[in-house]
């Protein structure tokens, strides 16, 4: 029987699609046992830490990944002095893994945590393999409101925040649960044109056959929200890691060479500190910046903001590759009912960094 040729054409270019890492995931080694850290507060009040890590434990467990006991974790803290606990560098991760063998880390990150009406819920998680290097190859975030879809006459509303985080839980299940399964990272995801860089400089060169390594370093932060520099990064991190091309290094590593070198971020990473720290954990890129506001609000009115810069430095050339800026208030881009309202600076800032790292790696939207 004669082959359509279309149809042959369709499934050629789909096979070198996926092959060359430009389809819509990404598959990476799979993981059979994982430490998990203690939960990250980014957030200025409490947080609901022991919710977020049951259910990460009840994920891992269901799908057969072996979860370190609390116990066996906390003993290795402390024999081995173990205090930043919100990532690992590469020491940590080889004692790690040989004395416990586990061979990933999951970190969370809670970044807001509102009981105030509406609820409001933002959290980053992390999947670290140590197999290597600590290289992130997992990473969701979720931002929620209660009022994200208020509808007419408010009817859409939720101020239970007990039902809120578990929609987020739902959200990062969803996520979670098929990579546990496949290894394959889904990145489906689009931003909307509206959350576009203002403007954006681009002279790097990605090859299609081959991944770049990049560190993740904490933004300076010039906004008086609490962790706003370390909440852009993990933004970066999660999204980089979804892109075939770059393999994320675990902040944790440039965490430990900054803090080896002695190098104090005043004002920022310059680029001779950026070439220190690629050069000290073999990085091919830094990617750094600033953030200016980082704006959410509490009770059912008023508005965010989000407005940040970033650089991605390379160190081979030894010069800036990237740059951007990026400065989008809630109400951008806002439809009927509200619909499209930015109910959370997380909300906003995820769509911000999504499309800015689309366009870093190549991929015009």
């Amino acid at each position: 029987m004669a082959q359509d040729p279309s149809r042959f054409l369709r499934a050629t270019l789909i096979a070198l699609l996926l092959s060359s890492g430009i389809g819509t995931a990404a598959t990476r080694e799979r993981i059979a046992a994982v430490a998990l850290f203690p939960v990250e507060n980014l957030t200025s009040g409490s947080i609901p830490a022991a919710e977020v890590r049951q259910f990460l434990i009840d994920q891992f467990a269901a799908e057969g990944v072996r979860v370190l006991d609390d116990e066996a974790l906390d003993e290795f803290m402390a024999r081995h002095h173990v205090r930043y606990d919100a990532g690992i560098d590469g020491a940590t991760a080889v004692l790690l893994r040989q004395e416990t063998g586990v061979d990933g880390v999951v970190i969370a990150s809670v970044e807001l945590s509102n009981h105030i009406a509406p609820a409001k819920v933002a959290l980053f998680v992390r999947l670290v393999s140590i197999k290597t290097a600590p290289e992130v190859v997992w990473a969701e975030d979720i931002g929620m409101a209660g009022d994200d879809a208020p509808g007419l006459f408010d009817l859409g509303v939720a101020n239970d925040y007990q039902a809120v985080l578990t929609r987020a839980f739902d959200r990062l299940g969803s996520s979670l649960i098929p990579y546990l399964r496949t290894g394959r990272i889904d990145t489906k995801l689009k931003p909307a044109s509206t959350f576009r860089p203002k403007s954006h400089y681009r002279n790097l060169t990605i090859e299609p056959d081959r991944p770049y390594s990049v560190a993740v370093v904490p933004f300076f932060s010039l906004s008086p929200r609490r962790n706003a520099g370390d909440i852009l990064a993990l933004h970066f991190l999660r999204h980089l890691s979804g892109f075939q091309q770059f393999r994320v290094i675990d902040p944790g590593v440039a965490r430990r060479q900054l803090l080896d070198a002695r190098i104090i971020m005043d004002g920022g990473l310059s680029i001779s500190d950026a070439e220190t720290v690629a050069a000290l954990i073999e990085a091919d890129f830094v990617l750094t910046g600033r953030v200016l506001r980082y704006e959410d609000y509490d009770g059912p009115a008023g508005r965010t903001a989000v407005e940040f810069s970033a650089v991605l430095i390379e160190r081979k050339s030894r010069r800036v590759v990237w740059s951007s800026r990026s400065d989008n208030e809630g109400s951008d881009g806002v439809g009927l009912f509200e619909r499209g309202t930015s109910k959370t600076a997380h909300t906003m800032a995820t769509q911000m960094v999504r499309i800015t790292a689309e366009l870093m790696a190549g991929r015009e939207n």
